[in-house]
């Protein structure tokens, strides 16, 4: 990359802070004197999309939320505050390059903020090429004949938007140092006007590094990498275009239409990416497409249409909304046949002890995915491939069959969930993983097949008058004097094939399962969540639903911050490291106040997933923290 493009893009990194995902789904005309939504000035091809809604808005719902109140918590604020001052001061060199405090560059975005890659513009000279290689002379053949080339030179360009209002002075004076020194690298300024907006190009001094081009209207920025990027967003702005935007995508509007839910309001933080047509292109330019494509093509990415998602606040009930939808063209094969979804049972059954951090429960026909795996595996691997990686070997080792004794003995639920295992540790956290089995003596006849193949591998205890089975002769691993040992073990638990590492755990599993420890299905927090996923879900049956308690993993994080060991261990750091320094220092400066002043702001989370003929869907959402 040449060196001041290099400098370009780093000085610009800042700004990504504004472009975390967005796009408003309808991408309506805006009024006169008003910035259009990002979906109306972007081409129709546009490879991917990320946008905030309204940043001023987003701010506000920030102050609402549950950080936001929590930074203000006159307990907390003093801690906040520090930090904030802690970064502002780490920020001053860079900040003394372009001129601007943290304050004030964080302050510059007030409305929509948008960036997107799309396929490069043809140059002039290409474009005069390949109106002379039409097959007519019609405007539309021409039309046709330039799209085309512009998709053959597998290029990628780029665009962003930044709506500033009163503060474009600001973001002005940025780009009036990026120019500058663009120019020293040998760049070249042009400017044309259109319609009284000015068009500035910083022309490369030779063939390879990009086109740099911008202007600015109704306080607003759209800067963009690559031939006619502005220009033709501008074309857009004005309604002189000819071509269509990517809001007149059918794909795109059907897409984003998926991801806004039973939500009454409008998404504030929404994404598109076209994986196929972005893959297609990385590809292509990399001088291998001969060989790569053909493998790509077969495994189905051609049909996935695309994927976006979008990120709603949630008012009163909900701290925040979530959705993501992948569009598919139906027949499911390729590397599609081995998404087999169900619908079924989603409670979380009796021995999940109501303590756990997190708990998932998916629905999938096991045997199904198998099947096509192994298809697809084949097309590259010729035929039969899971019969030779992975039956042979696991009979010859095992001694078991994989199809008729493990996969035909599945009901096809999956259960896993995690806890934090006392003490505080980094590895505190520990996971259990269960299959719902249909016979659990034929699971029994499975192990007693595998003890008596490997009768030296295999040590068997009983934890809560459960037998569980695990690996003989376990040498605890190198881990620090501070660090959790895992032990894996496994047991049959009424129909239930459950592993963990941690024997803790597989204790308060049976406890539960006993009845002499609570139990999930009966605390208020899951009955609440559960109670909320039926409205998300809008009458779709799920194949998977989640919990998360998201205070869990705030309070292995403080316990460590107050742990004598991380004390000592950034101690170390902080002689080598100056942010870990400064944080050290807040830590000793600010004592930090007891876990419940955090606590109360946390509240936990839902997920759900389902299947639809057209693709699958992804929501989330975190409920409001009462205080």
């Amino acid at each position: 990359m040449h060196p001041t493009l290099l400098r370009w893009r780093t000085l610009l990194a800042p700004l990504t802070l504004f472009v975390s995902v967005g796009l408003h789904a309808t991408g309506l005309q805006a009024e006169e004197g008003e910035t259009p939504g990002a979906p109306r000035l972007l081409p129709k091809d546009t490879l991917a999309y990320i946008r905030i809604d309204n940043v001023d808005d987003m701010r506000a719902d920030m102050a609402r939320s549950s950080m936001g109140r929590m930074m203000n918590d006159p307990k907390l604020k003093p801690f906040a505050s520090e930090v904030y001052t802690t970064l502002a001061e780490l920020f001053e060199q860079f900040g003394s390059q372009i001129g601007l405090s943290l304050d004030e560059l964080l302050a510059i975005p007030t409305g929509q903020v948008a960036a997107a890659a799309m396929p490069a513009n043809l140059s002039e000279r290409d474009e005069e090429l390949a109106e002379e290689e039409a097959d007519s002379d019609s405007p539309e053949a021409i039309r046709r004949r330039i799209e085309r080339k512009r998709e053959q030179q597998n290029a990628i360009s780029g665009i962003f938007i930044l709506e500033a209002g009163k503060n474009l002075d600001n973001m002005m004076s940025l780009v009036d140092r990026l120019e500058e020194q663009m120019i020293q690298g040998g760049f070249v300024r042009r400017t044309s006007k259109v319609k009284g907006t000015t068009i500035v190009k910083i022309l490369p001094p030779r063939q390879g590094p990009p086109e740099i081009e911008y202007f600015t209207k109704e306080d607003t920025l759209v800067f963009g990498i690559g031939h006619d990027t502005a220009a033709k967003a501008l074309e857009q702005w004005d309604g002189t275009s000819t071509e269509d935007s990517l809001a007149d995508r059918a794909d795109f509007t059907s897409l984003m239409s998926r991801c806004i839910g039973a939500e009454d309001t409008r998404p504030q933080l929404t994404f598109f990416f076209d994986p196929y047509r972005f893959v297609e292109r990385i590809v292509n330019r990399g001088g291998a497409a001969a060989l790569v494509w053909p493998l790509v093509e077969n495994l189905g990415i051609s049909k996935i249409r695309g994927i976006g998602g979008s990120s709603f606040s949630g008012g009163e009930v909900f701290e925040d909304i979530g959705h993501l939808h992948v569009l598919l063209d139906p027949p499911r094969d390729g590397m599609f046949g081995v998404l087999r979804p169900e619908t079924g049972d989603t409670t979380p059954p009796k021995w999940v002890p109501a303590d756990v951090s997190g708990y998932t429960t998916l629905n999938w026909d096991f045997e199904q995915t198998y099947e096509n795996l192994d298809k697809l595996v084949a097309t590259f691997q010729g035929a039969e491939p899971m019969k030779r990686f992975v039956e042979e070997p696991v009979n010859q080792n095992l001694g078991i069959s994989v199809q008729e004794d493990v996969l035909e003995n599945l009901t096809g639920r999956f259960v896993t969930g995690s806890w934090m295992e006392p003490p505080v540790r980094l590895n505190s956290q520990t996971r259990f993983f269960a299959l719902e089995l249909k016979d659990e003596l034929n699971a029994k006849s499975t192990i007693a097949k595998i003890r008596g193949k490997r009768p030296n591998d295999i040590e068997v205890e009983t934890i809560g008058g459960v037998v569980v089975y695990g690996p003989k002769d376990q040498r605890s691993r190198n881990f620090p004097e501070n660090f959790r040992q895992p032990k894996p073990g496994l047991m049959i638990l009424g129909k239930w094939l459950i592993f963990s590492d941690s024997p803790k755990l597989l204790t308060r599993i049976t406890q539960a399962n006993a009845d002499t420890r609570p139990r999930l299905v009966n605390v208020p927090e899951y009955e609440l969540v559960s109670s909320e996923l039926g409205g998300k879900l809008d009458g779709e049956k799920p194949f998977m639903v989640a919990f998360l308690r998201g205070a869990d993993s705030i309070r292995q994080i403080y316990d460590l911050a107050k742990s004598p060991d991380t004390v000592r261990f950034m101690r170390a750091s902080a002689e080598n490291n100056p942010f870990v320094a400064r944080m050290m220092g807040l830590l000793e400066k600010n004592e930090l106040p007891d876990f419940k002043e955090f606590e109360k702001y946390f509240a936990p989370t839902g997920s759900f997933a389902y299947d639809e003929p057209g693709g699958m869907h992804l929501g989330w959402f975190t409920l409001r923290a009462d205080e």
